[in-house]
């Protein structure tokens, strides 16, 4: 027979593992809404498209929760942005049938890690980026100034700083008609709205680039890194035009 001591640890021994047990389901609850939580704000914030042409000139690359984009010009290439991972980058690529050897030149909205993932395989192409970006090996880069236009084989890029996700967060307007925002903005039911508060360095400034870029003119197509495109810039973005704009 047990004696009273042994009676004691044994129960003791069962209400300490009880108390473990408890702890684990709460951890498993919490990993569980987690994992939840982020497939909601998946679905909500982040709908990539599909890799393919947009149209004769324009390709779009998923690169897993990532858009970024192929522009030519006969068979002058330029890329904007590079998504995730070389893996994904080339893997989009090869479905386009491009070559990374063929782009030249990649110009870059931000150095966050989804949009930089894939620069590794393009040493040979002149890297751009804005100015204020901070990049590791910053001699490989080009920082453009807000306002400046680069010229690549025919090809017209105008880089502006467009503040408020990351600092030296730059758009470009490509042949002053196609609008590449990175993550100055998202599109929700066809409709702009600013990127992500939680992750955003300063989401006032961020409004008022929404506002900025809401002024511009002849834009054919907007396209943004997380949300796709969409060809009506001016219904898309008309609520954030200053005479317009809902506080």
């Amino acid at each position: 027979m047990r004696s009273d001591a042994q009676k004691y640890k044994l129960v003791s021994d069962i209400q300490i593992l009880m108390q473990w047990y408890y702890i684990l389901i709460i951890v498993i609850g919490a990993l569980l809404f987690a994992i939840l939580s982020l497939v909601v704000w998946y679905m909500n914030y982040i709908s990539p498209y599909p890799t393919g042409k947009v149209s004769d000139n324009i390709s779009v690359i998923k690169t897993g929760i990532v858009n970024c984009y192929v522009y030519s010009k006969g068979s002058k290439r330029i890329l904007i942005d590079t998504g995730t991972s070389t893996k994904k980058l080339l893997k989009g690529l090869a479905t386009i049938g491009i070559e990374p050897e063929s782009i030249s030149n990649v110009f870059l909205t931000h150095s966050d890690p989804d949009h930089i993932g894939g620069i590794s395989l393009f040493s040979h192409a002149k890297r751009n980026i804005g100015e204020k970006s901070k990049v590791k090996n910053p001699e490989k880069y080009q920082f453009l100034d807000d306002g400046e236009i680069t010229d690549v084989n025919g090809i017209k890029i105008h880089a502006i700083s467009t503040p408020g996700h990351r600092l030296g967060h730059t758009a470009y307007i490509i042949d002053e008609e196609f609008l590449f925002t990175g993550d100055a903005l998202r599109l929700k039911k066809g409709e702009v709205q600013p990127f992500l508060r939680i992750i955003s360095s300063d989401f006032e400034k961020q409004k008022r680039t929404i506002e900025m870029l809401a002024e511009l003119d002849n834009i054919s197509i907007l396209f943004t890194a997380h949300n796709g495109f969409t060809t009506n810039f001016d219904k898309a973005i008309e609520n954030w035009k200053k005479v317009k704009r809902k506080d």
